[in-house]
């Protein structure tokens, strides 16, 4: 069964492009990644949020993958970049 993760960042306006650069990391990063089909942020600009999603071949492939991906952001200071926190979901595919 494939999951779709997604992650949400309100990024203070001052660190917007400091964040989408992050997330770029993270996608050159995810080349190595066993059973992630998919990886991409995206701007929601009237809200004032990034949203990043990927797609992953199994919930296994997913928990062994973060781990790897979030070693290329292991230095961003989400904490001070963002005005308020994150959060990540995870979702079966059901269709």
């Amino acid at each position: 069964m494939r999951y779709l993760a997604q992650a949400i960042h309100y990024p203070k306006p001052e660190h917007r492009d400091d964040l989408i650069a992050a997330m770029g990391r993270m996608r050159a990063a995810s080349a190595a990644v066993d059973g992630l089909e998919e990886i991409g942020g995206f701007e929601d600009a009237d809200a004032g949020r990034l949203v990043a999603i990927s797609v992953w071949s199994s919930l296994e492939a997913f928990q062994a993958g973060m781990a790897q991906l979030g070693a290329a952001i292991a230095d961003v200071p989400f904490d001070e970049w963002e005005r308020q926190k994150g959060s990540m979901r995870v979702f079966p595919q059901v269709a």
